[in-house]
């Protein structure tokens, strides 16, 4: 004679399914919450390099034309407004090149932009290097690398 289940085996069989039915919504929620977490930070990233590559080139244009002035020493500015915490270190560096005369060619720089941001834990640095070769007071040449 066969057994019919009681109510009450039916009963602990829903709360099992209930169970793995909770389990598995939860994964399902963690597993979303990670996804937000990562298109969060990737659009962080995406905007920080954004600025980063901005602030390279307003600088590269401003040494071109002349409106900063190098000097021999490294120069270190913490940047504002949008670029708030990040730090820009320009350095000169005079490039003994010659001539096909053998003759010493004055006036050709090699300029490092080094932009630095981040927290310790995760720090940021982004360069640019090009050489610079006034020709006159009108104007500059640019030979970027």
């Amino acid at each position: 004679m066969m057994r019919l289940p009681r109510a009450r085996d039916r009963r602990a069989f829903m709360l099992l399914e209930a169970m793995i039915a909770v389990m598995i919504f939860g994964m399902a929620a963690l597993g979303l919450a990670r996804c937000v977490q990562n298109c969060l930070r990737a659009e962080k990233y995406r905007r920080e390099e954004a600025l980063a590559q901005r602030a390279l080139a307003n600088y590269f244009t401003q040494i071109e034309l002349g409106a900063f002035p190098l000097s021999t020493d490294a120069v270190t500015e913490e940047m504002q407004g949008a670029w708030l915490g990040m730090t820009m270190v320009v350095t000169r560096e005079a490039l003994p090149l010659m001539n096909e005369k053998d003759q010493e060619i004055f006036g050709v720089y090699q300029i490092g932009l080094r932009l630095s941001w981040g927290s310790k834990e995760a720090p940021q640095l982004r360069t640019m290097d090009f050489i610079l070769y006034p020709r006159n007071t009108a104007g500059t040449q640019v030979i970027t690398q």
